[in-house]
């Protein structure tokens, strides 16, 4: 939802259009530019710059995690000393500095999903292939900023833990399982006894517990073709809004049974 239909909040946007887009800074105030509503972004972290840019706030919109990772991916290959042309003066300067803040954002995201679980929330299983780990790791983090209580096992197994049974006590435990869908996950036997594990429970307590994702062009299995997939093959914002949706939905048909 675009920043012109909700509240203003000071904190981290996202560029969705114009010569600045994908571009990540903070929000620091919004003001009258031009005879129209803009919203002053710093694309650093606003305590170490007196520098902003105007932006037209209809073009702001909060970032998810996945929005945070690519343009950390961008502005590492922007700035990389391998690279054929890098940037440099006050163009490096400017990507050093959101590189700086994004790096943060990143982790601060990351640490809040791992050790700052809260209460509330679904528990979600998350079954992929390790082939798929950095878009989960996002869906994850994503998921915790939502309230939910995501399991992955690079967050849940310790070094000296039977992954066998951390796995199923993880699998057992949760309230849905979210299943990553794609090439590598289809050819994964450990992807496909987790779901089908989870599956039969659905089967037997006749809810739903198994929710499929859809990461790129693969056939889904045909036990699972009968539901609504959930499709990141194009607009992951659009489709984490769906399977947040999916979820608290499923969640509370749950605990009013």
């Amino acid at each position: 939802m675009p920043y012109s239909d909700k509240e203003f909040t000071y904190g981290p946007v996202i560029v969705l259009r114009g010569k600045h887009k994908g571009r990540i800074g903070e929000f620091d105030d919004d003001s009258i530019h031009r005879g129209k509503l803009h919203g002053i972004v710093k694309f650093t972290h606003p305590l170490i710059t007196p520098y902003y840019t105007y932006i037209p706030i209809h073009y702001l919109d909060a970032p998810n995690t996945q929005q945070l990772m690519v343009r950390f991916d961008e502005l590492f290959f922007l700035l990389s000393p391998f690279r054929g042309s890098s940037v440099d003066g006050d163009a490096r300067i400017s990507a050093l500095e959101e590189f700086a803040y994004v790096s943060s954002l990143l982790n601060d995201r990351m640490f809040s999903a791992q050790f700052e679980k809260g209460p509330k929330g679904a528990k979600v299983f998350i079954s992929h292939s390790s082939m798929d780990k950095q878009f989960v790791r996002g869906l994850a983090v994503d998921l915790a900023a939502m309230g939910h209580q995501p399991w992955l096992d690079e967050w849940e197994i310790l070094a000296g833990d039977s992954i066998v049974e951390r796995v199923g006590a993880g699998v057992e435990n949760a309230d849905l399982m979210v299943v990553v869908l794609s090439r590598a996950a289809i050819a994964s036997k450990w992807v496909e006894n987790e779901w089908q594990a989870k599956y039969w429970t659905e089967v037997s307590e006749r809810r739903a517990a198994v929710i499929p994702v859809v990461l790129d062009d693969c056939e889904v299995p045909t036990l699972l073709r009968s539901k609504r997939y959930v499709d990141f093959r194009h607009d992951y914002t659009f489709a984490l809004e769906l399977l947040a949706k999916s979820i608290v939905g499923h969640y509370e048909r749950v605990d009013k049974n």
